[in-house]
Parts: C-alpha cells; structure tokens; sequence
C-alpha cells in the first residue's frame, strides 16, 4: 500500500510505467498455463483481478500484446515486465502480483491450469486447484469471437 493514499501501487523494473489500484485485487491466483509459462519466462504467474475502472496508470502505459484472440497481456516496452492480462471485452482485468510495490499485502487463493503445473515444482499448500481446460468461464472467453 502506498503510505500516502492507501492504495495499492505498483509498477516494472525501469519505473517507466506506474499505476495505483483503487481497490484491492481478486481472485488472487497462482497461473500454471503454457502461456503465462512462457509470457513470465516461469513455470507461473501470479495475478489477481480488479475492475477495470479501479485500475489507473499514472505514468507511462503499458504496450499490449495479443497473445490469443480472446486476451491481451500488457508489459513494459523499456524493460519488458509483465503487468496485465485481460479477455479483451472483459470489465476486469488482471496485474502481475509480482508488479506490486508490496506484493506480499495479497494472498493467493487457488492454482488455476495445473495441467500445465511442472512436476517439480511443489507447493505444500491446501488451495484449491483448477485446471483450465473445460474450465466454463475460460470456455466462453476462449469460444466468442474477439
């Protein structure tokens, strides 16, 4: 939290790109897909959700990349951290945990696309986990044209 206005802030490597969270995230989760594998260059993600609207960039903005039809990922053009994830007609969208000036003021919830989990990462942990395929929500993003 920012010691000034209590909210959530955060930003990349190179300061180039800043922002604050008027609300605090949700649906805080560990992503083990292929895709934020290979977009984090590790074998997870971590995000959490928040409405758009709650989601204010006060300097710079991150580039977006079309990494599927159906989702965009923002990162930092400078120095290429990661910074969001969000199905492109969606109301919400997703931050990199990690990004946060004090990631550790969230909590992971659940594991999502443990399909994809390495097997040797192991974390002793009794959250739940999902995978993504046959997931419904996923399904409908994945299935509606863009």
């Amino acid at each position: 939290m920012s010691a000034s206005s209590g909210r959530l802030t955060g930003g990349c490597l190179c300061n180039a790109i800043r922002y604050e969270c008027t609300e605090p995230p949700c649906d805080v989760h560990y992503c083990h897909c292929r895709l934020c594998q290979r977009a984090f260059g590790n074998v997870f993600a971590v995000f959490g959700s928040l409405p758009v609207s709650a989601l204010s960039f006060v300097r710079g903005v991150p580039q977006l990349y079309r990494s599927t039809p159906y989702a965009e990922r923002g990162f930092c053009n400078a120095c290429g951290t990661p910074l969001t994830f969000r199905y492109v007609r969606s109301e919400w969208i997703a931050i990199a945990i990690g990004s946060l000036d004090h990631p550790d003021v969230v909590r992971p919830e659940m594991h999502w696309g443990i399909e994809s989990q390495v097997r040797w990462l192991v974390l002793h942990d009794s959250l739940p986990r999902k995978p993504i395929e046959g997931d419904p929500e996923y399904m409908v993003w994945r299935q509606s044209p863009a």
